[in-house]
């Protein structure tokens, strides 16, 4: 009975024995742990953020990418590279008319379109039946592919051969797998491959979204966005376009009076609207006239 006390003792004194050799070893290890990230230097290594200020202090000036549109260049305090933008509409509200018009106001940015649901046969043949040059941009010969990791590869071959810093997508439904129950995740982590993208090559990429079901006398706004709210989070700018309704003689008629709205506006400019009038593919900034004002040029 003596010896089975005398073998437990020292089972006891063995395993207290272990187990402080295992905390020693397990201290020594953090220690070394410790060490190790005291001197280490990656790109993603902790730094005050005095670091972070001279860094600002001594980057240069964001380049600043205007459109000519005053009181939108004025709102937004201009587009930046890096940047993911959302312009979406109800069909037929013209917003890839407003793009392809954007598209030669900047075209000394080298744009890239990506056309999947108009092609780009189409969007050309549009501008010269009004007698219009298209924008001089550029497009892959053939939509060979629809997923984020072709369209990648398209973005970096007109990188390398014509310099590009925006890129047009219409729009982001053809990018997006619609297979299984997740939609909505598939868009939100669209959405976040884009910005990716934007940031990864130091471009501003402007992608088309669809509206649900919205009401057309009124302007929508980022809750009518279709798919996943993740849209209106994940974007940088997210702008929303409606074109006035009338009531003549009894029906309901869509005018030419645009109202461009910037519904979010992450880091620069602020929110607000700008009013627009269409013409033959031509956007210009000026108030819509009134009632009394169309009377008097009747009258």
């Amino acid at each position: 009975m003596e010896k089975e006390k005398i073998d437990a003792l020292i089972r006891s004194l063995d395993r207290e024995i272990v187990k402080e050799q295992k905390g020693a070893e397990k201290e020594l290890s953090l220690v070394r742990l410790k060490e190790i990230a005291k001197v280490y230097r990656g790109e993603d290594k902790v730094i005050p953020f005095s670091e972070v200020v001279a860094r600002i202090k001594l980057s240069v000036d964001d380049i600043k990418i205007f459109t000519g549109w005053a009181k939108l260049d004025e709102l937004l305090k201009g587009f930046r590279l890096q940047q993911l933008v959302v312009v979406s509409a109800l069909t037929k509200s013209g917003k890839t008319s407003w793009l392809m018009d954007m598209s030669t106001r900047l075209e000394q940015y080298n744009p890239i379109w990506f056309s999947f649901e108009q092609s780009v046969d189409e969007l050309v043949s549009i501008c010269l039946e009004r007698g219009q040059e298209p924008p001089k941009a550029f497009t892959p010969e053939s939509l060979m592919g629809n997923t984020v990791e072709w369209v990648e590869s398209k973005i970096v071959e007109s990188i390398a051969k014509y310099d590009t810093k925006i890129v047009f997508i219409d729009h982001l439904d053809f990018i997006v797998p619609m297979e299984g129950n997740n939609h909505h995740l598939m868009i939100a982590k669209t959405m976040r491959e884009l910005k990716g993208l934007a940031k990864k090559w130091n471009i501003l990429i402007f992608i088309v979204c669809h509206l649900q079901k919205a009401k057309m006398d009124t302007q929508p706004t980022l809750e009518d966005l279709r798919g996943s709210s993740s849209i209106g989070q994940e974007c940088d700018t997210a702008i929303l376009l409606w074109r006035e309704m009338k009531k003549e003689g009894g029906q309901v008629v869509i005018t030419n009076n645009v109202n461009v709205s910037v519904q979010a506006s992450r880091r620069y400019g602020s929110t607000g609207n700008v009013k627009m009038v269409y013409d033959k593919g031509l956007f210009t900034e000026q108030e819509w006239e009134t009632e009394a004002q169309l009377a008097l040029k009747e009258f």
